[in-house]
Formats: C-alpha cells, structure tokens, sequence
C-alpha cells in the first residue's frame, strides 16, 4: 500500500483573536495540519495561539512552525509542547529549527548545530517524561546562576523532569527539526521524528535533502518521517502567482545561503541569486517586497515555487510525493487579496483533491 502524504499548511493571521475561527475553516477545507510562527516580535505568542486553535478543532494537527531553542529553556519548550497535547487530545507536534527571525530580534544567532543536536536530546527526555541530570538542565540555562543558593531549601530535586505530566494518558508530542544543511539533515534525523526540509519546491535539492535524512537515520539505527516545506500558488495567469510568492521565495531561498555559502545543489544562475537575496536582505521586512525580492527572477521563482495552472501545480507536488515524503506544508503567503484568495480555493478544491486521488 502507498504511503499517504499528509497536506499541511501555515496559519496566516496574525491576530489572536482570529485563531479559532481561521483552525475551524482550515480544519473545514481538509487539511491533515496547520502549522504557527514562533516569532515573538512579530507574531503573538505561539503556544497560547495555538491552545486557542485546540479549542475550536477536533481533528486537524497543530505544530509550531518553528519554535527554536534559544529564547526557551527546553523544559518550558517541553511543557508548553505537552500542554497543547493535552489540550487537542493527541494532536500536538513540536516543529523546532535552530532560530532565524525570533532571534534576529534580540540580537542573537542561530544555536550551533552540535549544541541543536544535544538540545533536542534533552528535549525528547523532557517529552518522555523522563529525568533531565541537573548538569544537562541548568547548562541550557542563560546568565542564570547554578544551584540553590539562593531558594532557602534545605534539599532540591536530583534532576529535572515535567512531573505533572505523568497524570494525563496522552502520546509523547513527537518533535519535528526544519532544516536546510546536510550537517542540521543529519542531526535532526539522528534525534527528531520528522526532518522538515527547507529546500524549496526545486525536486533535485529535495531529493537530496530526502537522501541525507534517510541515510543519516539509518546510520543511527532508526527511522525518520520527512516532509518539506514549498510554496505553492495555483493561477491561470501564472504572472500573478509569481509576484504573489516573490517576497516568500526570498524568505525560503535565504534559508540555503546562511554564512553566505549556498546549501545544496544548485546552478551557477541559482547560486548568484541566492547570495544577492543574502546580501541585501532586510529583517524589518520579512517576507515582504523588500530589496530582497528584487534579486528574484521569473526564472527563480519558477524553480524554487509552484506556480501556474492547477494542472501544473499538481504535476510538480506529485512529482514531490514521488519522493516518499511523509508530509508537505504547503505555503500560504499571509497578504489577503482577491488574487491569494482564488489561489487557495483552486489549492483546496482542485489540487489537493487530484493529489489525493492519485
């Protein structure tokens, strides 16, 4: 029997308010998972959004996309993680990457890949319910001073643990790690359930993307979902898709040339766009028209989205399917226009349903 690739896509409003409304329509329209920014600076508080969406649902999954383990103490990460479980009943899931705009804005860099590695160890320990040493717990820990100095106990706990979740009967919240480097692949495959790939749509980079994560757990002595994330904007004038998706695919393509080196394979054409994007990206306007969006050629979008007719569109995320992928979180950009309107419901009535009966 052929393995079902689940069809995920992004919440897109920004105001908390609108949570349950816009969970109860996505559940509605039959997508398999939603996934919420964790990005304090620019979006509300991601945990707390998506307790909301909890509320309002009954089926759909909901992840953060992404959290990251600097602003978090991982057994905060764990609990919030844990408490959304028990909230939808089993249907939480923990999407973590290695940090972009939520640190951007507090002057910080991405976490070391060795140290990611070992944090998402902690963070399954948390997630089991099981006992964290206290050296592994308070290293994580920023500027914090060690031991109990200060608390007036007479003893503290050995270790560290979420002690109030052995009362509830729910699944481990499984971790999902986004990465783009084949360094970040093969870590996250070692220790996350899921590797989400941020790649792009361009079949080659996933493929290899795919390859490594396989490769890497398999190495490990275990196995790995993998799915990627790729923008997809069905249009009969595939003019109006492509300046749709520009400012995303700006955002996406950056993601391959962190440190200014390109990830992954790729053309000399492709290779000199995605060090322009880098090297006038502007932070304060992510993933809008910005100088950044201006280094995107037709060409480039073409590649690195899907865009076009529903006929093409289906071709190309089949093509994707073809890889085995567990699952595709499907973007949607967060401008509300009549144009981005049209190009959900062509996605929600014509693309997914070709695909899922293909």
């Amino acid at each position: 029997m052929t393995k079902r690739t689940e069809f995920w896509t992004n919440f897109t409003s920004s105001d908390p308010r609108e949570a349950a409304t816009e969970a109860a329509r996505l559940e509605a329209d039959g997508w398999d998972g939603a996934v919420m920014v964790d990005s304090q600076a620019m979006y509300p508080e991601v945990w707390t959004y998506l307790a909301t969406c909890a509320q309002a649902t009954t089926r759909i999954t909901l992840a953060t996309g992404v959290t990251n383990p600097v602003t978090r103490h991982p057994s905060v990460t764990a609990a919030a993680a844990a408490s959304l479980q028990v909230i939808s009943n089993g249907r939480a899931v923990l999407g973590i990457g290695r940090g972009d705009s939520a640190l951007a804005y507090v002057g910080a860099s991405p976490m070391p890949i060795a140290r990611f590695e070992h944090y998402l160890e902690v963070l399954q320990t948390y997630l089991r319910g099981e006992m964290v040493s206290m050296e592994d717990a308070s290293s994580m820990l920023v500027d914090a001073r060690v031991g109990f100095h200060d608390l007036a106990v007479g003893s503290g706990p050995a270790g560290s643990s979420l002690k109030w979740l052995a009362g509830y009967d729910v699944p481990k919240v499984p971790i999902e790690s986004f990465s783009t480097g084949p360094k970040a692949i093969a870590s996250s495959a070692r220790v996350a359930e899921t590797v989400v790939l941020g790649l792009a749509a361009e079949i080659n980079r996933v493929a290899w993307g795919v390859d490594l994560a396989r490769t890497a757990a398999a190495d490990a002595g275990k196995e790995v979902g993998v799915g990627c994330v790729v923008i997809a904007m069905p249009q009969e004038d595939i003019r109006i898709a492509r300046e749709i998706v520009k400012p995303t695919v700006a955002t996406m393509a950056r993601f391959s040339v962190m440190n200014n080196k390109v990830i992954g394979p790729a053309t000399d054409a492709q290779e000199q766009i995605m060090l322009k994007i880098a090297g006038v990206y502007d932070m304060n306007r992510h993933g809008e028209m910005a100088p950044q969006t201006q280094m995107v050629t037709d060409e480039f979008v073409d590649q690195f989205a899907i865009v076009g007719s529903v006929e093409k569109c289906t071709d190309r995320l089949g093509g994707l399917m073809d890889l085995g992928l567990d699952r595709m979180t499907l973007v949607v950009p967060y401008t509300r226009t009549p144009e981005v309107a049209h190009s959900y419901e062509l996605l929600v009535n014509e693309v997914l349903p070709k695909l899922r009966s293909s």
